[in-house]
Parts: C-alpha cells; structure tokens; sequence
C-alpha cells in the first residue's frame, strides 16, 4: 500500500512497523551498476546525517532500538516538465536519527546524496530502492518517479488546451486507423505512428498518454490525412520507464473556436518488460533481394548487395535461430551463406543440384543440417527426402527420414523438435530432433487438413510446445489467410489467432482488411514476458498504404503470450514491424539471433553472448555459484535470479508485466 503525506501520524506509524526489519541490500539494476561510498553529497551516494526537516511530511519512530529504518518508508517523485524537488530520507533507530551511508540500485532513475536526500534525474521514470547502512544494520525505502509533460508543438493557446482536455463527448466524424487498441509494443522500437480519418484542416488535438510512471500530453495540430509521431525521446521515457505495463491513450479534438472538443479514442495498449532479440530477414519482392532489420533500426541492411550477390532473385530463404547460416533457394548460385562471414559458403550447382531444391528449408538452429521443403509452391522446391549437410551439399541418410518428404518443414528454435505438413494428407505433424546425433524419430500427427484452408508456413515457439501457421493459399499473392495456433502437447487442439488476424475489431478499411495473413515467424527467444511472431500481411497501414491488398504487402509483428493454454487465444493485436520499406513489397520474415558476442564485449542482455552471460553491460564468463538475470543462461527455473521467470530455450524469461 503506498502512504502519502496526507495520511495521519498514526497510520503511518502503524503501517511503519512492518517496513523495519533489517533487508539484505541487492543492488541489481538496469543499467547494471549500484552506487555507493562515503563521499559528501555525490551524485549518487555518500555518508552523513539525514536532514528530513519534518520527515518529508512524515513524523514519528523510524523502528525500535536496535533496528534501522528509513523514514518515510515509501515516497514520490512528480518530475513536471524536467523540474522536481528532492525527496528527504533519514536513517533511524528508533526515535533517533543516525548516521548512514546511502545507495540506490538505479541510477538512471534517482540519485542519492550523503544526507539522504533522493534527487530524480528526468531520464526516465520508475521505483528506485534506496538502502541504509548504519552501525552494521540495514533498512531500504523506495521512492517512485513520475515523469509529467505538457509539449506544446503547435502554439495550442492555453484556453484551447483546456477545452481539449475535458472533452467527453466520442467524435462520429473520425476513423481511427492505427495503432490498433490493446496492442503489446516491445520495448526498443521506433515510435509508431498514429494515423486517422476525417477531421477538418487546421483542427487542434490533445494526445494524452498515462501509465505508472509517466503522464505526457502533446497538443498539436493537423490536417487530413492526419497522423502523429511523438519524438524519439519521448517514446524512450514511455516504454523504458519502469518494467512495461499499461499505458493509456486518449486522443481528443477540438475544431478551431468551438467551445467544447470531441473524444477520438481511448485506447489502452501494454509496454512488455523487455526488447525483441535478433534479426528478420525478409524478401523484398521489388528487388529480388533478401534484406535484413533489426527491430529499432529506422531502415533495412541490403547485406546481400553488400557481399556482391545482386542476383534479382536471391530469395526462398531460411535462417539458422543461432543466426549463422542462411539457406537461399531462388534463381542463385549461392545456396550457403555464412552470416558470421558474410560469404558464400556453398554454391548448389558446384554439387550438381538445382538451386530451387533448396528452396525454404527447415535449417537446424545450429545452421549444420536442413531438410528439403517439398510444398507445391512455385518453382518446384525440393525434390528429395531425408536430410542435408549444409556446408558439403552431401546427402544424409538412414536418420529416419530416409523416403521421408515433407511440406514446409521447420525446427523449434531448441533444435529439440521439427514440425511439418504432411506431404500427402497434408495435416500438421512433428517429429523428435536429436540435436547430437541428427536422429529424426517419433512423428506425431497434430491437426487433420479439414474443410478449413491449406496449412502452410508452420513455425515453432521458443519452448517447442506450440506451432503457429497460416491456413489460406502457398502463393501469399492471391488468395486469403489466417494465423493459427496448434499445441504440441494436446494433438487436435488448434486456436485461430483471433485477436493477431482481427476478427472483429473495427478496422479502418473495414473488411478490406480481413484474411490477409500469411507466413508467421516465431522469433527464437520469448522478451518481455511474451513470445514474438513476424508474419507477412496485406492488410492496409494507417492511412499511408491504403491501395488494394495486391498492391500492399509488409511485414507485422504480434505478441504471443508466454504461456499458452491450448483452445483459448493467447494472441494480441498486431503492430507495423518499423524501419521496413514501405514503398516495397516485403514478405517472408524469417527471425533469427545475431551472432553471439565473445567475452569482452558490450551487451544488453545474457542472450546477445556466447557464455548467456551480461555482467554490468560486458558479455563475461558465469558465476557457476551464481543465478542468472533475464536474458541468462538456464536449465531450469531456479537458475534464474528472477524466481517469477522461467526457463525458456536456454534462457530467464520474465514474465508478463503487471
């Protein structure tokens, strides 16, 4: 329960109680780093004697004798446009003010100086704790930092600002077009872009946006066909203050001297607790070429043209989940790519095949072996059964697939598991992978073909315990489709994606927009307390690429969540994947990791490392004694620090936020 100032003495006291108790002081922050020392008022840490000059509204016995304390317990912060007044903590035992060295665990949020006075630095928001150490004892408090901003981009007259915001009326004239509602954004993106309908020129509007520790409006104005990006700084304070969660928008408009305004939305979206990881690599159709982006990036990487291969068709690929080798399967001579290299590795015609055989493959996560993908797509891929060595071309026999094809095979990023779609019947199945010995056992049939569309694309989740695909046409340029979601565990249980493919919400475009989803991707590892698919769609963007569904074609990214309860529908409205090219026509996202980093090298997490491990920022060797932080090496739960996170594919993963 958080206590304001306004509460009485007594309550305070009561509630104080249970706040004393000696804590172990863990300073494991963001940004990787605590500070501490005996310095006088430094920035981050010193030692002295709380001044609280009233307690910071607060009075009474910090704990009793022989215990520490920090009064108040629980305190706050409101940064109003970059200016906020120190917190005062003191250190007590008992009715006594005592001496105390101080630390806070994140920097990046609040600092603390030797008399306990909590500043917040304006970066970002969040709850920092701060610890006390006095005569061989301990005691933490927390301080919350609220971020509030009024930006005013258009010269909005105060008088105006106020009407916009007490609208309550819901505007008829305006069509919200995107972001969709109760999307999950990832941290680390590019701000999106919201776009709408109607309006008048010249029409003024307030956007106001409120989560836990941040409440921003932007007042502006904008004509038809209108859209809004809130800057870069901006969509940083949003998403990085404090662990993801709620945050709500509420977008109202006022016509130039009206005396009320109208209410467009009111939106509610999620910040998950954590950025994507790796790499998508796509086909741009306008240019033949597969490319490559980041999530983040504000444009794609022409690797390809950069290693001098500008074949225009070097495309029907796949991608190892380690994101060491790709696999190109059109009109190429280069069939093995090296990513780690950026060279061609294996050339098809030099071992007497033709190059379409190796037309979207399943490629095990490590890059040694694919298996041929004999779906009849265009081209014809495939052609052959069993496995492949990548880096010879040599064909693999007698590991159980031997007269084996299979349509649209694909292995779970754990290399434990390989879906794929029966060559005949055309149902979904799976096989056991053994990643040492290449041995392909125990197939096990899924979900029948049905009255419903083709199955196609299968892909599997970082846990191998689900398969998402679409069902619709091979040839993603004409025809339907919608994404699906098939458990491992529970054959026969198949979940259409209700809320990914937008059954029922109100799109702009209206059914324009319907059954327009093809090829899902899952990324390799879960972030943010959800897993992650890339799919292609022709649905329409905002007001921006509004033509026919022939003429539009890019890539999407949805939220998955972690744990999936088979029948019930863990999706989540989809957002624009940004950076991409929007004058192209981008298909086939393919998600992979980057290459892991040595020792030494700077990272934001345990899985951007060779060794799973991100010690303050620096890929370092584990602690064998030691737990591991979201992102880190495990085989089981209890290897993560994080006692709410799981063990996915290797790696903590946190869950959902709150």
């Amino acid at each position: 329960m958080r206590i304001r100032p306004s509460l009485s003495w007594l309550v305070f006291c009561l509630l104080s109680l249970f706040a004393i108790l000696p804590i172990a002081c863990s300073g494991n922050g963001n940004d990787g780093s605590t500070s501490t020392g005996t310095s006088s008022g430094g920035a981050n840490s010193g030692t002295g004697t709380s001044q609280g000059g009233g307690c910071n509204g607060f009075c009474g016995t910090g704990g009793a004798a022989g215990q520490l304390a920090i009064v108040p317990p629980i305190s706050q912060i409101t940064v109003v446009d970059g200016v906020a007044s120190p917190v005062a903590l003191q250190a007590q035992e008992g009715s006594q003010v005592v001496n105390a060295t101080w630390q806070v665990d994140l920097s990046a949020i609040a600092n603390v100086d030797g008399t306990g006075a909590v500043s917040a630095t304006g970066n970002v928001g969040g709850t920092v704790t701060v610890t006390a150490k006095a005569d061989g004892m301990t005691a933490t408090a927390t301080v919350d930092v609220i971020l509030k901003r009024t930006i005013n981009l258009t010269n909005v007259s105060t008088g105006d600002q106020g009407i916009l915001s007490t609208a309550t009326n819901p505007d008829a004239s305006v069509v919200w077009a995107y972001p969709y509602d109760k999307t999950v954004f990832p941290k680390g993106l590019l701000a999106p872009e919201l776009m709408w309908n109607g309006g008048g020129s010249g029409d003024l509007y307030r956007f106001h946006l409120v989560g836990k520790f941040i409440d921003f409006s932007f007042f502006t104005s904008a004509d038809p066909p209108s859209r809004f990006t809130m800057d870069g700084a901006s969509w940083t304070q949003l998403t990085e203050s404090g662990p993801g969660g709620k945050v709500s928008l509420e977008v109202d408009r006022l016509v130039v001297g009206q005396p009320t305004a109208t209410k467009v939305v009111d939106h509610s979206w999620t910040i998950a607790n954590g950025s994507m990881k790796g790499t998508v690599y796509y086909w741009s159709n306008n240019l033949g070429r597969v490319l490559r982006i980041k999530p983040g990036a504000t444009a794609p990487e022409d690797f390809l043209a950069a290693a001098g291969i500008t074949n225009p068709c070097s495309t029907c690929h796949s991608v190892s989940a380690n994101g060491s080798t790709m696999i190109l399967g059109g009109d190429v001579a280069t069939s093995t790519f090296d990513l780690l290299t950026n060279t061609t590795k294996l050339s098809i015609p030099s071992v007497g095949k033709p190059v379409r055989n190796w037309a979207m493959p399943a490629v095990s996560p490590d890059g040694t072996v694919l298996i041929e993908n004999n779906a009849p797509l265009p081209g014809p891929p495939g052609g052959s059964d069993g496995l492949w060595d990548t880096a010879t071309g040599q064909h693999l026999t007698g590991l159980g697939l031997d007269g084996v094809f299979l349509d649209m095979p694909a292995f779970a990023p754990n290399g434990s598991k390989i879906a794929f779609v029966h060559h005949g019947d055309h149902s979904l199945g799976v096989y056991d992978f053994n990643t040492m010995t290449h041995a392909v056992t125990n197939p096990v049939h899924l979900v029948d073909q049905g009255a419903l569309p083709t199955i196609a694309f299968p892909s599997m989740s970082p846990d191998a315990l689900s398969i998402v695909y679409h069902r619709g046409s091979l040839d993603t340029r004409f025809g339907a489709g919608d994404l699906y979601l098939a458990s491992v565990g529970q054959p026969g249980s198949e979940t259409r994606l209700a809320a990914l493919d937008g059954d029922g919400y109100p799109f702009a475009a209206g059914a324009r927009d319907l059954a327009l989803n093809y090829e899902p991707t899952f990324a390799p590892l879960n972030a943010g307390g959800y897993a992650w698919v890339v799919f292609t769609s022709r649905r329409t963007y905002g007001n921006k690429l509004t033509g026919a569904s022939g003429s539009v074609k890019q890539l999407w990214v949805a939220a998955i969540d972690q744990n999936v309860t088979p029948g019930t529908d863990p999706s989540h409205p989809a957002f624009h994947l940004t950076g991409q090219d929007e004058g192209t026509l981008n298909m086939r996202g393919f998600w992979a990791l980057d290459p892991c980093k040595q020792a030494g090298a700077m990272c934001g997490s345990g899985s951007e490392c060779c060794n799973m491990n991100c010690d303050a920022g620096v890929c370092k060797d584990p602690n064998p004694n030691g737990c591991s932080d979201n992102g880190g090496a495990c085989s089981m739960a209890s290897d993560c620090c994080d006692k709410s996170a799981q063990c996915i594919n290797g790696a903590c993963s946190p869950p959902p936020p709150q």
